[in-house]
Parts: structure tokens; sequence; C-alpha cells
């Protein structure tokens, strides 16, 4: 199995403009708890409000929406299977309800192969592995930059300035700022 990520930090700030480059991208937002009791998934057109607490989206395009599975576990409960679905998610990172001292990191993350229920390995799309790639070169170019203090992450403008107004440390292996 072969996949994908970007780590990065941002805040809620850059939300509003993400909606922006959701739409001119027109990309479809799908959210976990949205899937149907008969495993059909709601699409929306915006990442959702920070006061719904929610921290993972998953993002495809129309033409990829027949390529996503659902699975469920023995008690009912839905959820993606982020190996064979054509799904790009994010994990939006910023800052948890409970802790407005920490900085999480946010992630794009999707899988370009995996191996089938027959462990034969399947390799998805090229036009899915370059709409990826797409939309996470064009966020980055839109909201990312290298910030010195940094380590190997990126950072929005919005988080570079609460780590320096907030002097923050990078803990947790680079998960996590925290405030001093």
């Amino acid at each position: 199995m072969s996949s994908k990520q970007l780590n990065f930090f941002i805040t809620h700030l850059e939300h509003e403009k993400i909606n922006e480059l959701i739409k001119k991208e027109e990309v479809a937002v799908i959210l976990k708890k949205d899937i149907t009791p008969t495993s059909e998934v709601s699409i929306s057109e915006k990442l959702p409000i920070v006061e719904d607490d929610i921290f993972q989206v998953y993002f495809s395009s129309s033409e990829f929406l027949e390529k996503i599975v659902v699975l469920s576990t023995d008690d009912g409960k839905r959820y993606f299977d982020i190996d064979e679905s054509y799904l790009l998610q994010f994990n939006l990172g910023g800052f948890y309800p409970y802790d407005k001292n920490f900085l999480q990191r946010g992630r794009f993350y999707y899988v370009k192969d995996y191996y089938n229920k027959q462990d034969v390995l399947e390799k998805k799309s090229n036009e899915f592995i370059e709409w990826c790639d797409h939309f996470i070169k064009e966020f980055r170019k839109e909201f990312l930059n290298k910030y010195p203090k940094g380590d190997i992450f990126l950072y929005s403008d919005s988080a570079i300035k609460w780590i320096e107004e907030n002097n923050a440390t990078l803990i947790n292996g680079g998960q996590q700022w925290k405030a001093n």
C-alpha cells in the first residue's frame, strides 16, 4: 500500500478562505457523521462551522463519488474505508474546544493503492491521484509557508502569528504547539 500526506498547522481563521478554495475547485465535502443508515453520504460545499467540533472531513470530486466505500461496525456505526475510497482526508487541526492553549497539527492524507480482499494490489486511478495532488498544491500555495522555528512542517500566517504571540513550543513530536 502507498499513500501520500502533507502535515501543516492552520487555525480556524483560514476556514472561510478554505471554503472559497473548495468552491473554486468544486470540491465535495463529506462528513462521517452524515453517512445515512443505508450507507449513503450527504455532500456539502463547505467546511463545518467551528462550533460543530468536527476535526476531520473528507474531500472528493463529483466524478469519484461512486467510488466511496462505507463500512460498518458490528454495532452499526458507519465509517469510510479510506484505503478503497476515492477520498482526500483532511484533518483540520487548529484548536480543540477543550484546550485553546494547544495548536494541533492538520493533515491531508490519501491512499494511492491498496490490497483488496483477495490480497491483490489495486491502484487508484491516475485521475484521482492527480486530483488530490492538484488540490493539495493549490492549498499549499494559498495557505502554507515555511517557518524557521517550525521544523519540517508548513504553517498558515495565522498559525505563525499565534505561535509568536504565545511564545509557543513544538511538542509531542511535532503534533502540536503549546502556548507558554
